[in-house]
């Protein structure tokens, strides 16, 4: 695994959004605009099920992550699980995903909507950085 060092562990907590790259089953790159949250060891990404880049780290879990902001970048390349418990999708939602997200609602009320709405949550496990450091 890459080491995150301080200088990339500030810049993706400093940050929430960045493009997702998975691979589809031809082997054609499926870019996605996402919202993350790093706990410093990895990233939660909130989906539904039914999307293409669930799909595809389903078959093909090496991704990369963009992080951008004006000049700088920052990729993040790395595996991915699908957490589809729903127990777990709950607990990631509450412990992790709300910190980012732009909703009030409570723990019953996001119970109930992750399960309408059929959602997921994308682990992403980090094994390196382009660049490898950040100042």
């Amino acid at each position: 695994m890459g080491e995150i060092t301080p200088g990339i562990r500030q810049y993706l907590q400093g940050h929430r959004t960045g493009v997702l790259a998975t691979q589809k089953k031809s082997g054609a790159p499926q870019l996605t605009l996402i919202a993350y949250h790093f706990d410093g060891a990895d990233l939660a990404i909130s989906t539904r099920a039914p999307t293409q880049k669930a799909k595809n780290i389903g078959v093909r879990p090496e991704i990369s992550l963009a992080v951008i902001d004006g000049q700088k970048q920052l990729i993040v390349y790395g595996q991915a699980t699908v957490v589809r418990d729903e127990a777990e999708v709950l607990r990631l939602h509450r412990d992790r995903i709300r910190q980012i997200a732009l909703r009030q609602e409570t723990d019953d009320e996001l119970a109930e909507r992750l399960k309408r709405e059929e959602r997921v949550v994308l682990i992403l496990t980090p094994r390196s950085f382009f660049p490898p450091d950040l100042e």
